[in-house]
């Protein structure tokens, strides 16, 4: 199964960003920040997980930073995404129905502030 990302809004708290698409290193920073953009995609099967995500953040004093997502994103605010969802070709033909589909996604409230 596929997911792609479309878009988000909302604020989150202490995210990790690869800074360069050729590994740079890991950053990680702290306090509330808001989406800009999120977009990307995930794919699950059987077997794996890989996570493509790209976000665009804003403190509140409007300092802007973004990356690839290297960890995971923990909402401090009500958020919204949108998304679709699909199973590629490859995988209609060797699926044998439903039992195939993830069933580790899950939707959270966020903590109390």
């Amino acid at each position: 199964m596929k997911i792609c990302v479309h878009s988000a809004t909302g604020g989150i708290r202490n995210v990790a960003l690869q800074e360069s698409a050729m590994g740079a290193g890991i950053v990680t920073y702290e306090g509330l920040f808001f989406i800009i953009s999120l977009s990307g995609s995930v794919m699950l099967s059987k077997s794996s997980r890989t996570c493509d995500l790209s976000v665009m953040l804003s403190r509140s004093d409007h300092i802007v930073l973004g990356g690839c997502v290297a960890g995971k994103l923990i909402a401090a605010t009500p958020v919204q995404v949108v998304l679709s969802s699909f199973i590629p070709e490859k995988e209609k033909r060797e699926s044998k129905g439903d039992d195939d589909a993830p069933k580790d996604i899950r939707i959270v409230d966020p903590p109390p502030p």
